[in-house]
């Protein structure tokens, strides 16, 4: 007996392990085929982070700080070096001196003439110099401070470049996000309308034998079942192109993912996020830009001005030479010095002043453009209101559509279990039901993307 307990325990235990391993190997294989969900804020969180235009527009910054800080540089001294170095194959000097003739006196008025040797002269076989010099620009029609100035506003248009590229890239995600989110509402009306046809397709299968609906009205549940059949197809398509594309912009890294979203419930009304379109248009990054592409043209005038007025400048230098005068002579020398420079561009001026006045129109076309397209920024602003304000009209429509169609499908249920409607008028209530849903769906996607734009578009 006690060696049959035995043998019962070490089965449980067996038994009990391969259990516990069976269970492990179901859990780790249910969390690899596991979706990944992601929500509207995090989507775009990522594509803030990883989207590749936006990492463009972030090197393009950097990029624009870096030319800040070379520009900065030319405050500081000009340091150059020079260094050179010859050998000649034959001296550079190279000829015989003649000393002429000696005149000594023996007795007067008697003298001697004696002709003296010429002297060879080889000078200069080779040589070595170098030298370094600072220049230090004490006036230079202050291009150097204007340079600087549209250095820094380069760099502050280029983050405000990056701005607007990081708000592009978070419309296109929100536009593929709540588009998804349409098709996936579809998709559940779709499911419960196959449903309900289900178990209408079993009733009509009873009614046909009873001799209660012809055989023809069967079919027409079939056709509608068909119909929906190709709608799921549809939307699952459109599903798996807009995954791709959100997958794009936000660089999501599964290929297989899946999105999270509230109930779809009416909202508030938009008459909170209302603002007078002048005071949205100055919070806009687009009017930031306008005003600094109006500074950047009266910075220009003032470089150019800059080129004809007097440079001024000082500086040091240091030199030193070697020379091989001969084979048995070197010569060698070093030496500092200090100068200073004024250079007055004269004939500068007979363009000069067309090139400025070309500024000057220059910066009354950038003025003009402001004003222009401050104009078009608040009709935009203005527009984007009205369609946020229809969007939302329709969307009360819509759902009052819904409450409609819902009823008259249930009163249409009724009236067909009842024996007093048609399978035809059933069939129309549910598609009927279908359209409204659909049509509030879309209304409700669409007045999200439209109430998004519109706090972009108000600074927002």
């Amino acid at each position: 007996m006690l060696q049959k307990g035995i043998k019962v325990s070490y089965f449980v235990v067996r038994t009990g392990k391969r259990c516990i391993l069976l269970f492990l190997l179901l859990v780790a294989v249910l969390s690899g085929n596991a979706q990944t969900v992601y929500t509207l804020d995090s989507c775009k969180a990522m594509s803030a982070r990883d989207n590749l235009t936006v990492q463009n527009k972030r090197l393009a910054v950097e990029a624009a700080k870096q030319q800040q800080k070379e520009v900065f540089t030319k405050f500081f001294p000009t340091v150059s070096a020079m260094g050179a170095g010859f050998w000649l194959t034959n001296p550079m000097i190279d000829m015989d001196y003649d000393l002429g003739k000696l005149q000594i006196p023996i007795f007067s008025p008697v003298m001697i003439s004696v002709d003296l040797p010429s002297i060879p002269m080889q000078m200069i076989n080779g040589g070595i110099m170098g030298g370094i010099t600072a220049v230090q620009p004490l006036f230079a029609g202050l291009r150097i401070v204007r340079g600087n100035q549209l250095a820094k506003l380069g760099y502050e248009a280029a983050e405000l470049q990056l701005k607007l590229s990081e708000d592009e890239v978070a419309t296109q995600v929100e536009t593929y996000f709540w588009k998804i989110v349409m098709l996936k509402e579809k998709q559940k009306m779709l499911d419960a309308l196959d449903r309900q046809l289900s178990h209408i397709a079993h009733d009509a299968d009873a009614a046909v034998a009873a001799g209660v609906i012809k055989p023809s009205d069967k079919l027409q549940v079939e056709l509608k079942r068909q119909e929906l059949e190709s709608g799921r197809i549809k939307v699952a398509n459109g599903i798996r192109v807009c995954k791709m594309m959100l997958r794009q912009y936000a660089r999501i890294p599964e290929r297989d993912f899946d999105i999270e979203y509230d109930t779809l419930l009416l909202p508030d009304s938009p008459e909170s996020y209302y603002m007078e379109s002048s005071a949205a248009v100055g919070l806009r990054t687009e009017s930031q830009l306008l005003d600094m592409q109006v500074k950047a043209a009266e910075l220009q005038t003032q470089m150019e001005i800059g080129k004809h007025l007097p440079q001024v400048a000082v500086g040091a230098g240091y030199s030193a030479y070697l020379m091989d005068v001969n084979d048995y002579n070197t010569s060698s020398n070093h030496f500092g010095m200090v100068f200073g420079t004024v250079t007055v561009p004269i004939t500068d001026w007979w363009g000069g002043g067309h090139a400025i006045k070309r500024c000057r129109i220059n910066e009354q076309i950038a003025r003009n453009e402001r004003e222009q397209n401050l104009q078009l920024l608040e009709i935009q602003t203005e527009q984007t209101w009205n369609e946020l304000y229809e969007a939302y009209q329709q969307l009360l429509i819509a759902q009052q559509s819904v409450a409609l169609a819902k009823e008259n499908l249930r009163l249409q249920s009724d009236y067909y279990e009842a024996g007093t409607s048609t399978l035809s008028d059933l069939l129309n209530a549910q598609s009927q039901l279908q359209q409204s849903t659909d049509s509030f769906t879309e209304a409700y996607t669409d007045y999200q993307l439209k109430k998004n734009l519109y706090l972009k578009r108000s600074g927002r």
